[in-house]
């Protein structure tokens, strides 16, 4: 019997049909953990169902989807719906009809944790948070030598600027293994190889394919790296742990490039800018200058400098005329001052008053005797003259009436 060729239409029509007519598929409850979740513009919900051992991949009409708001990856949830075949891909699905939450996914929960215990570390603190350098000149990448992220980061780095030198450390970024080499790629690079900056990460995935960039082991390799590291996972709606601790998060491994690598064109074209803004400053300067300086050369001082400088001087001599009379008066009136004191100082000289013929008393002790009150009757005294001392016998004393008349 010749056997039927198929078109590969007709075959995948043919399983189709197989999977609208079995009894069980047509209505199905299926429990699993959302995974690499997108709400398209339509409304529409494409994303998978998974266990620890297998996934399916689910699509949620607009209808259905307005009805369970809030859904994302990690939620735990029950949803009933048939299975089919998507013709275009021939691929199998599950068409939702309706979806019930209970809960979030084991893996979900751990990034919550692990997030949170980091936090409050301090790994995600933007004042610990290295500056991304302005030029460099050479930039690791920390992927898988073979992905598409790889290739992108390549080329916009080389297009950029073809000066900076690329250099790749092949890592896993997916499986049990990776979190361990992309810690050990970003340690050893610190140690050993050097760069200006690191860019870690890889293309987009579900949460399972990007787990390796929620592992401790490398959260730690980033927020130890002396050298800036530029995190670069999944796409734009895409956060993985790394992110949070990197230096600087890209949104995707093309953007990372970008923010790696100064334009080389870009910048000759500001320093070309730069150039001729200062050679036209100069210029204009040299110019503004050389019209001071012939206006200058036909001034009164260039055209006859000698009677600039005679006006001067005689200027300078009545200032020094001004400046000998004021030294003479200042003497003069420092003389009369020190005249003043002087018969200040003799009026209230001792001697002076012996000369008119005052004298003054002592006691026996040695001391001058300025007060009635201290001596007594039969007291001794010594009666001092300006020129002699003679000897004394108080036999009487009294008080005047108007001490006024004392002197």
């Amino acid at each position: 019997m010749k056997q039927r060729i198929l078109s590969v239409s007709k075959l995948t029509q043919y399983i189709k049909n197989i999977f609208n007519n079995d009894v069980i598929l047509r209505n199905v409850l299926v429990e699993g953990e959302i995974s690499n979740f997108k709400l398209h513009f339509s409304g529409h919900a494409y994303f998978s169902l998974k266990d620890n051992d297998s996934r399916i991949q689910c699509v949620m009409f607009r209808n259905v989807a307005s009805g369970v708001p809030g859904l994302k990856d990690g939620d735990n949830v029950v949803m009933s719906g048939s299975i089919s075949v998507y013709e275009k891909n021939g691929q199998y699905q599950l068409y939702v009809q309706s979806c019930e939450k209970k809960g979030q996914g084991d893996l979900f929960i751990q990034f919550e944790k692990l997030k949170s215990e980091l936090e409050y570390l301090g790994w995600f603190d933007q004042k610990k948070k290295k500056k991304i350098p302005l030029f460099s000149s050479r930039i690791c990448l920390v992927t898988s030598p073979t992905g598409a992220a790889v290739r992108d980061m390549i080329s916009v780095i080389s297009r950029r600027n073809p000066h900076i030198k690329i250099l790749i450390y092949p890592v896993l970024v997916q499986g049990p293994d990776a979190a361990r080499e992309i810690s050990a790629a970003i340690n050893n690079i610190n140690r050993f190889d050097g760069a200006d900056v690191i860019i870690t990460g890889r293309g987009g995935g579900s949460i399972e394919e990007l787990w390796a960039f929620n592992e401790r082991v490398v959260a730690e390799s980033i927020f130890n790296s002396n050298i800036p590291v530029i995190s670069a996972v999944g796409h734009e709606t895409d956060f993985t742990i790394s992110d949070f601790v990197a230096d600087l998060r890209a949104p995707t491994p093309s953007a990372a490039g970008e923010l790696a690598a100064l334009s080389y064109l870009e910048y000759t074209e500001k320093l070309t800018s730069y150039q001729k803004r200062l050679k036209k400053d100069i210029v204009g300067k040299i110019d503004i200058n050389r019209l001071r300086v012939n206006r200058l050369k036909v001034t009164y001082f260039f055209d006859k400098p000698e009677i600039y400088f005679r006006t001067h001087s005689q200027t300078l001599d009545l200032l020094r005329n001004g400046l000998e009379t004021a030294i003479r008066k200042s003497v003069d009136d420092r003389k009369i001052a020190i005249m003043k004191l002087r018969a200040e100082i003799k009026g209230i000289n001792p001697k002076e008053a012996f000369k008119k013929g005052y004298v003054a008393l002592k006691n026996k002790e040695g001391t001058f005797i300025s007060d009635i009150d201290r001596i007594s009757i039969g007291d001794k005294v010594d009666i001092v003259f300006k020129n002699g001392v003679a000897n004394s016998l108080i036999t009487g004393k009294g008080r005047a009436e108007d001490e006024k008349e004392q002197f």
